[in-house]
Order: structure tokens, then sequence, then C-alpha cells
């Protein structure tokens, strides 16, 4: 009789031991004071962000600049106060922030509005474009990371949007200079990799081959030169997602935001692109 008395006491206790220890990992996960649970949303929120900020860099910096300080006449600035604070109201949107983020890449800006000329492309899937929801999720989320350090009101905005003025010439083989220009400036974020399909604009594999069957008169060289600094001098008839937009999506104003450097280097790279 005491050795069945021992053994349900044993038993009570092994379980009051797992119920308890049950109840504890529940309150830690769930306690306000930063658990198991916030840690993983708050790991998960970080991935999300970096993961934005390298699908940022890929496809948006050509148009909207490396930090997200905009593009004079080509895109506005999303890491500024004002994004934060008025943008919902200049342009009457009702939803949220993060909503109006994820649509508006989603579906592009179809034509230039305002003092900003350039298109900007569709980037979601749903609309012929190549980001997956969740990469424009993640976009929206880099994006958002900025608001508490975005430049405000009254720390010159346009000064840092404005092209900085070269400090030096920049020097080196002219082909190397154009394969760096063409990463810096986000010529992949539409075109993809060199070689490879474009993203929404055209493909430029193999671009060395045909440049010079485009226009009449105009060398391979000339044809390259022309398409940087005048996209819409000749429209290419297709894009990965259809016919190509006219006029061109494409920035009309690397002319004046390339180094002369750069812009040769960006010429001699393609040009042997064969």
């Amino acid at each position: 009789m005491n050795n069945i008395l021992l053994k349900i006491t044993v038993g009570i206790l092994v379980f009051l031991g797992i119920a308890g220890a049950f109840l504890w990992v529940s309150y830690t996960d769930m306690s306000p004071a930063g658990t198991r649970m916030a840690d993983e949303e708050a790991n998960w929120a970080g991935r999300s962000i970096e993961n934005g900020a390298n699908s940022f860099a890929t496809n948006c910096t050509g148009c909207h600049g490396i930090q997200g300080q905009g593009i004079p006449g080509v895109a506005p600035a999303l890491n500024s106060a004002a994004f934060f604070t008025t943008r919902l109201q200049e342009v009457g949107y009702t939803g949220s922030l993060r909503s109006y983020i994820e649509s508006t890449v989603n579906a592009g800006r179809p034509v230039g509005s305002g003092q900003y000329s350039a298109k900007m492309p569709t980037w979601g899937q749903a609309y012929g474009g190549p980001l997956r929801p969740d990469q424009v999720s993640d976009v929206a989320a880099f994006i958002l990371n900025w608001e508490t350090t975005a430049v405000g009101a009254g720390q010159a905005v346009t000064g840092t949007q404005a092209t900085p003025t070269p400090a030096a010439v920049v020097s080196g083989d002219p082909v190397d200079i154009g394969k760096a220009a063409y990463t810096t400036k986000g010529c992949g974020g539409c075109h993809g990799e060199p070689g490879g399909a474009g993203v929404v604009g055209p493909n430029l594999g193999g671009i060395a081959t045909r440049a010079g069957t485009r226009v009449d008169g105009q060398s391979a060289e000339e044809y390259i030169h022309t398409s940087i600094i005048n996209p819409s001098a000749f429209i290419v008839p297709e894009c990965p997602t259809g016919a190509c937009a006219s006029p061109s999506a494409m920035p009309a104003n690397f002319g004046q935001t390339l180094k002369p450097e750069e812009l040769d280097g960006l010429v001699q790279y393609l040009l042997t692109l064969k």
C-alpha cells in the first residue's frame, strides 16, 4: 500500500513539474517584458529589412539613390521626413504608408508626374514584374526602417539629393570603370545581370552585336552612347514583361549624373557583351 502511495505521489509531482514548466514557457513567450516570442518576431523583422535592403540596392538605387534620398528630376526621396509625414496627404491616399509603398512598388508609376519625369516600372509579379509578394513586403519594411533617422525638413534635403560634384577624375581601365558604374548606378535593377535575362528592361546580353543594327547610320558605340543619355531615342520592341514603354521608363539624366569617364566606361563595357 505504501508503495502505491509513493508511486502516486511521485506521479503527481512529475505532473506538477511538467505543468509548471509549460506554464513558465507560455508566460515567458507572452510576457510583455520581451521573451522568445518577441525576440523571434524581432528576428524575422530584421531579416525582412535585410532582405529588403538587398532588393532595394539591386533594383531601386538607380532612380531613388543609394541612400534613398532621391535623384532630382528622376525619382523622389524616400529617406526624408516629408515622406513619412506628408506623402500620403499629398497624393490623397487614405490607407497606411506600408500599403502605399507596397502598391507603388507592385504597380509602378506608369506616367511621369510633377517634377519627376521618369516612369517607374512595375515590380510586383502580379503586374508582370520580377518581385515576389514577400520581396515587395521586404522592400517596404526596409523603406519604413528609415522613419526614425530620415532627413528632416531643416537639414537641406534638396542639397543632399543633388548629384555631388566629382572630387576627382575616375581612373583605371575603362571597361572596369563601366562595369562598376553598371552596378553602382542601378542598371541591373531593370536590365538584370549582363548576359542574363532582363528584369523589366531589355536584356543586354549580346548588345554589342545588336547595337550596330538598330539605327541606320549609327555604329554600335554610337547607339549605346545615345541609348544611355537619350533612352527614348530608340525604343526596343520587346521587354521581358511585354512591349517596352514609350517613352522609355529609363531615367533620362544619366548624361548629367554620370561622370564622363563613367559614361565612356559604361559604353566600353557594354561593347564587350557580344
